[in-house]
């Protein structure tokens, strides 16, 4: 996400914003913790003096959340305004889990913070708990990428893609992102004579999943494409029938936004980022976690109609266009740090 952000900077430079980007190393060694304190942190405070009205600290679980904490406590004193930005799922985890002072003072960053920001409604939701009446806002990512695929004008006629139809998925290889129930639905299909090929993009414990192909008899049905980047990563979403990413949490989404980006039809959950993301019936289909049963009919309502497929990606397209733009995303951090200097 600051990738794109550092990108879009003109955009902001246009409304007369100023960024700076400040990364810090993270916790994985000995080594990087004691940098953290020795390089990191003063840098940091140098940084923050050198003309700083609004710090927005982007934050996720784990280490992340701990660093931004420290960050946040070193500058204070400063008296700047600060922005709490969650971009990952079980706010409410990450907070209980530690111990006492760290559970404090996350709370306290949480709610003293004089904006916060989630990724997607739910994620809001989650943060608003914390805030005892303070706003969140939702601001959702942005895949420059793919939106310059998108820019380039409707989505590509089915019959110009792929000649045999898949539907792609892309992600981790893990079992959070709705793998068995994914593999279950492709083999309640294959009993009922309709054949529907997967094709998955991403890493993971591929073996693993190779092994479960085979216990559904589905292995003619599944194929694990890699790792992909780039041109290559945009071509696959772009030759498939339909996306479909079954997750159990999903906090937004960069991948659904990619694969609307390139005008193809989108099967979700309804967690996280899916319920901004896709308009039921109109962009896709969203069908409760963890049920293969309805994601069968769900892919098999998508791929059954080409025309359906098709109209479902456009209309994707024209939607993750008008909502999650680089320019729609960056006016609404511009409109967020107006309103904080006002």
């Amino acid at each position: 996400m600051l990738d794109e952000l550092r990108t879009a900077n003109a955009l902001f430079e246009k409304s007369a914003v100023r960024l700076e980007f400040f990364e810090t190393r993270g916790f994985k060694t000995m080594k990087d913790r004691l940098l953290f304190f020795v390089l990191d942190l003063p840098r940091f405070f140098l940084r923050v003096l050198n003309g700083v009205d609004v710090i927005h600290f982007h934050v996720s679980a784990r280490g992340s959340a701990l660093r931004k904490l420290m960050l946040y406590r070193a500058t204070r004193m400063l008296r700047r305004k600060v922005i709490f930005h969650w971009h990952s799922n079980n706010l409410a985890d990450c907070v209980e889990q530690r111990n006492r002072w760290v559970k404090a003072a996350l709370r306290e960053f949480i709610e003293s913070s004089s904006d916060a920001i989630g990724v997607s409604t739910e994620m809001a939701v989650d943060i608003s708990r914390f805030r005892r009446g303070g706003g969140v806002r939702v601001i959702g990512n942005c895949a420059l990428k793919a939106e310059r695929i998108a820019s380039l004008g409707p989505a590509k006629a089915m019959s110009a893609r792929a000649p045999e139809p898949y539907v792609a998925f892309s992600g981790r290889f893990v079992e959070e992102k709705g793998l068995s129930e994914l593999f279950a639905a492709v083999a309640i299909l294959k009993k009922k004579q309709r054949h529907v090929h997967v094709k998955l993009a991403g890493t993971g414990q591929t073996d693993r999943w190779i092994e479960l192909a085979g216990q559904f008899d589905i292995e003619d049905c599944i194929t694990f494409a890699g790792w992909l980047r780039g041109d290559e990563l945009m071509d696959f979403y772009r030759n498939a029938q339909a996306f479909c990413l079954p997750s159990y949490r999903e906090p937004f989404g960069i991948a659904t936004l990619e694969a609307m980006f390139c005008g193809v039809a989108v099967v979700g959950t309804r967690k996280g980022g899916f319920l901004d993301l896709v308009k039921e019936g109109e962009t896709g289909y969203l069908v409760d976690s963890r049920n293969a049963a309805q994601l069968a009919d769900a892919i098999e309502q998508v791929c059954g109609d080409r025309g359906v497929a098709w109209r479902m990606g456009e209309a994707g397209r024209r939607y993750a266009l008008e909502r999650y733009s680089v320019k729609s995303v960056c006016d609404e951090y511009v409109l967020c740090y107006r309103e904080l200097q006002s």
